[in-house]
């Protein structure tokens, strides 16, 4: 079963299993942000709770702009985008030209771009709707050399989206996985990579243990 918008508010021990809000599992995979999945864990792994919480994350503003492909520079039209170096970003830290990136994104009249704005010491949540809109436009116009006109726009604000992964990241994140219960697991960005085959590569390694775990049960 696949159930959607559904907010888990407990989970509790339960025998050799786990209650989710009252219904019981074998085994139970969180893949959800570091600090959702220490308050999840609160008295059942006090000291593994402690670690999830520990790991910091950012918070994050992406713009999707569409300008009209025949506006869009030609020596831009074989590339998938760019970061923005550290000493030149202002609120803009990386730009991805989605439809040249992505072939199911790919449009005749338009070309994609999402802007990423804010990462960790530069908060950005705080600035107004219309402040960053302008300053998407206007920075990634600055960067490309060419004036964007984008016939429309879209702003998405993530709270704590962007995990960030101090000095010893990966020997903090072994020690918390060595304080799970038996038959709990994590995945996600927050541990392992935070691009998409590193969530992906996070997920199967969790399910992978999960299946170990779920066959010792039987056996």
């Amino acid at each position: 079963q696949i159930r959607l918008g559904i907010t888990v508010q407990e989970l509790l021990a339960d025998g050799a299993g786990w209650r989710v809000d009252g219904e019981r599992f074998d085994a139970v995979v969180l893949a959800c942000p570091a600090k959702h999945s220490s308050r999840l864990h609160g008295e059942l792994a006090p000291e593994a709770s402690r670690g999830l919480f520990e790991i910091p994350a950012a918070d994050v503003a992406m713009v999707t702009l569409s300008v009209p492909s025949a506006d869009w520079p030609d020596q831009l039209r074989s590339l998938s985008g760019y970061l923005v170096p550290k000493p030149m970003q202002r609120l803009v830290t990386a730009t991805s030209f989605g439809s040249q990136k992505w072939a199911h994104w790919a449009a005749a009249d338009s070309v994609l771009l999402r802007i990423s704005l804010g990462r960790d010491g530069l908060p950005v949540l705080h600035l107004s709707d219309d402040t960053l809109l302008t300053a998407a436009v206007e920075e990634v116009s600055n960067h490309i050399g060419h004036q964007l006109r984008p016939t429309v726009t879209r702003l998405t604000r993530w709270t704590g989206a962007f995990p960030q992964y101090r000095p010893h990241h990966a020997g903090h994140v072994a020690d918390i996985e060595r304080r799970l219960p038996a038959g709990i697991a994590v995945a996600g960005a927050s541990f392992h990579g935070i691009g998409v085959p590193a969530c992906i590569n996070s997920g199967q390694k969790a399910a992978a243990a999960t299946g170990t775990f779920l066959q010792s049960l039987a056996e």
